[in-house]
């Protein structure tokens, strides 16, 4: 009865055993699901940080240029409207040039002449002014909607290089986060079954230059899952063979209780046998 007794609390404890060894194995599965999922935010976040700056580089470079361009734009047409500006500041008096005017006004003998060259040479002067602002204002117009346009321009352009730019990225992660998935598949099979071992090493093999990066959590998983596989195993091997030997133990148990009541019943034959024998001698 000890004997099994034993056995039954090697067993308990075997089972014990094998319960905590399926949690390291489920734990082991949670914690390589956290880290492919902790690599897989990384890569997001990398993705987003390197397309940051990659619009901030080509935004300054379009800002620089289309500074340039404005500055060169506004220089020539500057040159350009004052060169028409003085060839036509009067067309009434194309032919008279103000140092006429002032010959005429040092020549004149009345002061009704002078007056009137003088008012001829305000109006000039006046003219000058507001032919100047007419053209600044036209030129700062001009280049104001240039501005405008080759902003619009650049930022459109800029709008399409990015979505380009997304696009080509969401691609390459979905490639990458498909990959994670199919290596997370295979891991989970190999540590559910252990014969598809050979399976998982030949498919992992073909996303090995895919995977390089991962190598290191990949071997580590593996091994610790097959080191527990191991022990798992060996745990149910032993765990049958005191299966067997309490099985064993009962039946000799049982064999040795049908000895004792023979031997009970013998002994019971005895005493009837010897209590009428003594009854015979007495009498």
């Amino acid at each position: 009865w000890r004997t099994g007794q034993k056995l039954q609390e090697k067993l308990t404890k075997e089972d014990k055993e094998q319960r905590k060894l399926k949690f390291k194995l489920d734990l082991q599965e949670r914690t390589t699901e956290a880290k492919i999922a902790e690599k897989t935010a990384a890569l997001v976040e990398e993705v987003y940080f390197a397309q940051r700056e990659r619009d901030e580089a080509i935004m300054s470079r379009l800002q620089l240029a289309i500074e340039e361009r404005d500055e060169a734009i506004a220089r020539a047409k500057h040159v350009e409207m004052s060169l028409k500006a003085l060839e036509n500041i009067n067309p009434e008096e194309n032919d008279m040039t103000l140092q006429e005017l002032l010959n005429r006004i040092n020549n004149a003998d009345t002061g009704i002449a002078i007056q009137k060259n003088g008012a001829i040479i305000v109006d000039r002067i006046y003219k000058t002014k507001e032919c100047k602002k007419r053209i600044t204002a036209e030129e700062m117009s001009a280049v104001i909607e240039e501005r405008d346009a080759a902003l619009s321009q650049a930022k459109l352009l800029s709008m399409q290089q990015a979505r380009e730019t997304a696009v080509q990225q969401y691609k390459k992660l979905e490639e990458e986060i498909q990959t994670l998935r199919i290596y997370y598949s295979l891991h989970k099979s190999l540590s559910q079954e252990e014969n598809l071992k050979d399976q998982f090493n030949h498919t992992l093999s073909t996303y090995e230059e895919a995977l390089k990066n991962r190598e290191s959590i990949v071997s580590i998983t593996q091994q610790q899952n097959e080191e527990l596989a191991t022990q798992l195993q060996q745990a149910l091997t032993e765990r049958a063979n005191m299966e067997l030997q309490l099985q064993h133990a009962t039946e000799a148990s049982k064999v040795a209780s049908e000895k004792v009541q023979k031997l009970e019943r013998l002994v019971d034959v005895l005493r009837k046998k010897v209590g009428a024998g003594t009854m015979r001698t007495v009498i």
